[in-house]
């Protein structure tokens, strides 16, 4: 009777509660009473009035209340499986009294489908799942288990079909509960799920809802909240209103478990059918990256480059603000990296059937990665192996249908062609402009590369030593080497490449600049464009060997000191710092495969005898190391090869190499020769 007169007065209170902490006291007293209850018609009478009690739905947040009633079911359950009936316990004793696991779960079940929602069904049976299975599916029966994920699938399908009905799919409490059970279902339940209906909403919850992503407009609104204080420096004060409204973005229950929804979004990409969905996905995602580069731009915080942040920012905003901001849009921009790369493996493995427009998904894509590229370059793309992935097949794609790639560099062109921005992010935009541009200098016609890329790179190769500009400075050479290697460009490779190579010399720009790795690359490149069969090297014969002199004259001129780690430097086997003179042997030694036959020969011995120049003993092995892997690992052709033998062999090369013991040039006379100047 005491179990009766209890549900009794919860019924009642149900119907009116004054306030949430009211609600949340008579919430967990029900939860205690749910467990509890024996009768399975007091069970399904509960389980149907906390679904459709005015004291609980009558709540303007809605998504609040979908966690709130969830989380109700989920602790019900565990508490009621927590306290299974023992059949050694006298009869009439309490626990033998308690419904099994399999009558109370089907009692709740019965309960949830008396008319209710199917939305309000689906966040009850997600709840008693998440129970089941959190207690490890003691005291439930295999077959009512499967029951309970088909009766969860099957609502779940019905609601998406009901909300897809309507002028707004945006549904953030059925994309939480899918999200939450999505893990615990078997392969065949995660088949059954209406894919083509919960990628759209899912997509639009999460990026587009108030209670997600927002469309990033909460970015524009730190500005107004970032003021000038002490010594001239920003401060964006913890107490501010929009400091406070990206906790609450921060906390909400779609970016809190974004990572989780991320995956649910993957997996549905894979099992769509209808592939027209994944254009409109992507469109969807680049409206929502381009909104966030837009209301980035709109608040101080992007006036200031990352390097400088020590300088013009306050330690509170440094301390606080600032680092849950780029947690959100760290978040952020892994989610779209998880949804662009089952997107590409989908649309590469699907395209022979025709269903998508590939050129125009792949454009999407890069455009996306263009817009989120202010967060991407922060982190560092070289760490993101699902980035690069993303990155390299949209471009591989894209590099196939030239009329598209060239559409795609001029639509992402430089505001000001041949001037350096002093924007970050305009300076973020060039950057992943010149990377695009390095990537489709072999494919488009030399019309672009001479009117576009040359002129883009030229601003950013005369800069001084900018520690802002450095990525840049790269990425320019980089463009710059691709579009002189390139087989269309070789009247722009004829009249540029001088003038590059004495600017590549003259300004000194390594080590100041550029890495080791880059300038090693810069130079074993020009060597091969400037050697046969190229055609650049029938207009300059003898220019990879002046390449090569210079290159030896500034070695003389080097330093034997380690470089410091701040500038890239490699490191040999043992971890120690490369120094200039080292480095610039191993750039001869890398391009000793490009050199002109004839010329290969005379090369060699120049560089073993600077090899042994080297001051430092661990670099000096380093090189040799690196000198023995370019004569035997196939980096020369056969021809070269052969010639390498000989000159090993016959020609003192080993002795010279191995014990420093020139003999290349070595002319004694066999015994009994005659000397040179007999007469007779």
């Amino acid at each position: 009777m005491s179990t009766d007169k209890s549900l009794a007065t919860l019924l009642r209170a149900l119907q009116n509660v004054s306030g949430k902490q009211d609600l949340s006291r008579l919430l967990e007293s029900a939860t205690n009473l749910f467990a509890l209850l024996s009768n399975p018609s007091n069970i399904s009478l509960l389980a149907s009035q906390i679904l459709s009690a005015p004291a609980i739905w009558n709540s303007a947040d809605h998504v609040a209340t979908a966690v709130r009633v969830i989380k109700f079911f989920t602790s019900a359950s565990i508490r009621r499986l927590q306290h299974q009936p023992n059949p050694q316990d006298p009869v009439g004793s309490f626990t033998q009294k308690i419904l099994s696991g399999d009558d109370w779960i089907a009692a709740v079940i019965k309960g949830v489908d008396a008319g209710t929602s199917r939305s309000r069904q689906l966040l009850a049976l997600t709840g008693l799942l998440q129970g089941c299975e959190t207690e490890g599916r003691r005291g439930i029966s295999t077959a009512l288990h499967t029951k309970l994920q088909n009766s969860l699938v099957n609502t779940a399908n019905l609601s998406l079909r009901s909300s897809s009905q309507g002028s707004d799919i945006t549904d953030p409490g059925m994309v939480i509960a899918i999200g939450l059970v999505f893990g615990l279902l078997d392969r065949q339940a995660k088949l059954s799920l209406d894919h083509d209906l919960l990628l759209p909403m899912l997509i639009s919850s999460v990026f587009y809802s108030d209670v997600g992503l927002r469309q990033g407009y909460f970015l524009s609104t730190i500005d107004t909240d970032i003021v000038e204080g002490a010594r001239k420096k920003f401060n964006w004060s913890t107490n501010s209103h929009s400091y406070r409204q990206l906790q609450s973005v921060a906390a909400g229950p779609l970016v809190a478990t974004l990572g989780r929804l991320s995956r649910l979004a993957a997996s549905s990409i894979g099992q769509i059918k209808d592939m027209t969905i994944l254009p409109r996905m992507l469109q969807d995602l680049s409206e929502f990256s381009r909104s966030l580069s837009i209301q980035w731009r709109q608040n101080k915080l992007s006036e200031i480059d990352v390097s400088e942040e020590m300088v013009f920012l306050s330690n509170e905003t440094i301390r606080t603000p600032l680092p849950l901001l780029w947690r959100v849009l760290r978040t952020s921009m892994f989610a779209i990296i998880v949804m662009l790369t089952a997107c590409m493996g989908r649309v590469l493995s699907d395209d022979p059937r025709g269903k998508c427009d590939v050129p125009s998904s792949a454009t999407l894509v890069l455009r996306i990665l263009r817009n989120v590229c202010f967060i991407s370059f922060r982190l560092g793309t070289d760490t993101l192996s699902q980035y690069s992935f993303v990155y390299l097949a949209a471009v591989d794609i894209l590099s196939q249908y030239p009329a598209q790639a060239e559409h795609f560099v001029k639509e992402i062109q430089p505001t000001e062609i041949g001037k350096t921005p002093q924007h970050p992010l305009d300076r973020s935009m060039d950057l992943y402009f010149l990377n695009i541009a390095e990537n489709f200098a072999p494919v488009l016609n030399s019309g672009i590369a001479s009117k576009l890329f040359t002129p883009s790179a030229a601003p950013y190769l005369r800069i001084g030593g900018d520690p802002r500009l450095l990525q840049l400075f790269e990425a320019a050479h980089g463009l710059m080497l691709a579009v002189l290697a390139a087989p269309q460009n070789s009247d722009l490779a004829s009249s540029e490449m001088e003038p590059y190579a004495r600017f590549l010399f003259q300004m000194q720009a390594f080590p100041r600049l550029i890495s080791p790795r880059q300038f090693r690359f810069a130079i074993k490149q020009l060597v091969r464009i400037t050697s046969p069969p190229l055609l650049v090297s029938r207009q300059h014969l003898l220019l990879s060997s002046v390449i090569l002199e210079t290159l030896h004259t500034r070695f003389e001129q080097a330093s034997s000191r380690p470089l410091s780690r701040s500038l890239s430097a490699e490191e040999n086997d043992e971890g120690e710092p490369m120094s200039e003179q080292a480095v610039m042997v191993l750039a001869l030694v890398d391009s000793l495969p490009s050199l002109p036959f004839d010329a290969l020969e005379d090369w060699l011995p120049i560089a073993v005898r600077s090899i042994h120049l080297i001051q430092v003993p661990a670099l000096q092995h380093a090189v040799k190391q690196r000198f023995w892997d370019v004569l035997s690992n196939g980096e020369m052709d056969v021809d070269r090869a052969a010639l390498c033998v000989t000159w090993w062999e016959t020609r003192g090369g080993r002795n010279f190499l191995l014990y420093s013991r020139d003999d290349t040039n070595d002319k004694s006379p066999m015994s009994g020769a005659l000397n040179e100047n007999s007469k007779l």
